[in-house]
């Protein structure tokens, strides 16, 4: 390589997944001396849109039956106008961005339709690369003019393999997370650090980004009662939800709003209980943490649940009486975690961003 090369990344706003994949992928091409861009391409393009449109998109995602025609409906109207301007949609931010920057390197952490687009509209040989950031591939992503799409897994591969897709353009890479989380830590100083008690059992509990998970309050009432347990409540940006559960005072549980060591609390946890993104799900892989996964919506939320309850990494719960059944049985089934953490080694795809970004490099990179 005799020049700095440039990678632009594209990603969206609905929900923090993407962009985390993202970021993890740029700081591996900056060890590589990458000249890196990260864009929110939405945003950018329209951004008092996607604002109104974030607020129905979190409420939309709570309805299941509703997501659900949404998620699972897209492919019936791939060729029906909605996809056509879907296509178009970010195309001319897009543009200005490209002929700004000039990148080499394309990558979506999401699935831009645009992107491709303008490639065909205007003959460019800049590789655009999609990176598949759940533990299934929505039928966006699989596109005749993306040179090649990173996945989480083999089952994945074959399914795509089976639409006819070119088995050449498909790399099982694992999904990108923090190096934080494969890195050696002291588990005592980070216990001593958030103040825990090490004869306790830690169980976090993870709202995601946006703090939207029901029934938290609940839940931390009823876990509570058991001396054995401490829990951990990561509520993420909603301020207004932390300050729910600080007025409970309850003497076993100790709340955070956005974290970003998030990862040492992993470390530290004997289950966590989370929805199922992909991100978050990689996660837990990296650092062998079990599963308790709650209230999966219809979409891709279902399918990560279904793939990790599927191998034994998780179990899926639809109320606090049965999260509550769960660590009951868990905390007192060593074998049970024992096999459900090496269900996770399993799972789980080492270094995943030095994988796609090194397999980049040696592919287009001279």
């Amino acid at each position: 390589m005799n020049k700095k090369f440039k990678v632009l990344i594209l990603t969206a706003p609905f929900g923090g997944g993407h962009k985390m994949a993202a970021e993890s992928l740029k700081k591996e091409f900056l060890k590589r001396d990458a000249d890196v861009e990260i864009c929110d391409l939405f945003s950018s393009s329209y951004p008092a849109l996607i604002e109104n449109f974030n607020k129905f998109y979190s409420k939309l995602f709570n309805i299941g039956n509703i997501y659900s025609f949404f998620y699972y409906g897209i492919d019936k109207l791939r060729n029906k106008r909605i996809m056509k301007l879907y296509r178009r949609f970010g195309y001319n931010k897009f543009k200005v961005i490209y002929d700004g920057f000039n990148p080499d390197i394309i990558i979506n952490t999401f699935p831009i339709l645009s992107v491709s687009e303008f490639k065909i509209k205007n003959k460019i040989n800049v590789p655009v690369i999609n990176v598949v950031t759940d533990y299934c591939c929505h039928s966006l992503w699989i596109d005749e003019n993306i040179d090649k799409i990173y996945i989480p897994t083999e089952e994945l591969k074959n399914r795509i393999k089976d639409l006819n897709y070119p088995l050449k353009k498909l790399v099982v890479s694992g999904i990108p997370v923090r190096e934080d989380f494969y890195k050696e830590t002291n588990n005592d100083l980070i216990l001593e650090k958030y103040n825990l008690d090490k004869d306790k059992k830690v169980i976090l509990i993870s709202a995601g980004a946006l703090g939207l998970m029901k029934d938290l309050k609940e839940l931390c009432i009823s876990l509570n009662q058991f001396d054995t347990l401490q829990v951990v409540a990561v509520c993420g940006n909603n301020q207004e939800l932390k300050k729910e559960l600080d007025r409970l005072s309850l003497k076993n549980l100790k709340t955070f709003g956005f974290i970003n060591s998030i990862h040492e609390l992993y470390k530290i946890s004997s289950l966590m209980i989370t929805k199922p993104g992909g991100i978050t799900l990689s996660e837990a892989a990296a650092v062998r943490l079990p599963l308790i996964l709650y209230k999966p919506v219809a979409g891709q939320e279902m399918e990560n649940a279904r793939y990790f309850e599927k191998k034994g990494a998780a179990f899926t719960a639809y109320s606090t009486s049965d999260i509550l059944s769960y660590i009951i049985h868990l905390t007192n089934n060593s074998l049970r975690i024992k096999h459900m953490k090496k269900s996770l080694e399993r799972i789980y795809s080492s270094n995943s961003s030095e994988v796609i970004v090194k397999d980049i490099l040696k592919s287009y990179i001279q």
